[in-house]
C-alpha cells in the first residue's frame, strides 16, 4: 500500500498520481485543489495555506513546533499502516524544507519505510538502508549516490557510466556525483549504511 503526501512546493503533474491514501501538508492543499484531488487528511499549521480549511478530516499543528509539516504528514501515514510514501512538492521550494525532506527520507529509513521525493523537473530521491535498489534497462538519465550515515560500506553499483564494488562512501565527499544510466538494468547497493540516491530522466 502506498501513502502519496502533497507538499507546498513545486509540483509536477498531479493528475498522474495514484496511491491508497492521500495525505496534504498545508499549502499541498492548493495543489490538490487545482489538480482536482481529495485528500484523505489534511494536517500542518497552515501558514503557508493562509488558512485552516474546514473538514472532519484536517489537524491543526501550531506554528512553533519540533516538527515540520512533511514530518507530521508521515507520521500520520505511518500511523495508519502505511510503510510506501511518495512525496511530492519537497523540493525547490524553500532550501530549509528541502533539506529537512531529505532528513525525512533518512527517517523514514530508520523507521523500516520507504520514502521517495518527486520534483517537478523530473528528479526522484530516495533513500534505501542496507539493500539494493534496481533500475530497468529502460531507465534514462543521471544518477547520484551519496551516504547519508556518517560512512556506507559495501557500496556497489552495477551497470551504470561508471561503476563501483565494495567501496565506503562517507558524508563529506561528492564521490557519487554525476553518474549516468547507459541502457542495461542496473542496480545500486549498500551493504552497512544510509545512501541517498538521487535520478533524473531524460526530457
Amino acid at each position: 500500500m502506498q501513502c502519496s503526501i502533497i507538499c507546498a512546493g513545486d509540483v509536477p503533474s498531479l493528475p498522474e498520481m495514484s496511491a491508497d491514501f492521500v495525505i496534504c501538508a498545508d499549502g499541498g492543499l492548493a495543489h490538490a485543489k487545482r489538480y482536482g484531488i481529495k485528500p484523505d487528511l489534511i494536517v500542518g499549521d497552515f501558514d503557508s495555506y493562509g488558512s485552516v480549511p474546514p473538514g472532519e478530516n484536517v489537524f491543526v499543528h501550531p506554528v512553533q513546533k519540533d516538527e515540520t509539516d512533511s514530518f507530521l504528514a508521515a507520521a500520520y501515514g505511518i500511523a495508519r499502516g502505511y510503510r510506501t510514501f511518495v512525496i511530492y512538492g519537497a523540493l525547490g521550494g524553500r532550501l530549509d524544507h528541502s533539506v529537512a525532506n531529505l532528513q525525512l527520507l533518512h527517517d523514514l529509513c530508520l523507521r523500516g519505510c520507504r520514502g521517495t521525493l518527486v520534483g517537478a523537473d523530473g528528479t526522484r530521491v530516495t533513500a534505501i538502508q542496507n539493500e539494493t535498489l534496481t533500475f530497468p534497462a529502460s531507465q534514462t538519465g543521471q544518477l547520484a549516490v551519496f551516504s547519508l550515515t556518517a560512512e556506507s560500506h559495501g557500496v556497489t553499483i552495477k551497470n551504470m557510466q561508471y561503476e563501483a564494488d565494495n567501496v565506503t562512501l562517507t558524508n563529506h565527499t561528492s564521490l557519487g556525483a554525476s553518474n549516468a544510466f547507459c541502457g542495461r538494468a542496473g542496480s545500486v547497493t549498500v551493504r552497512d549504511g544510509i545512501l541517498l540516491v538521487i535520478w533524473k530522466e531524460d526530457l
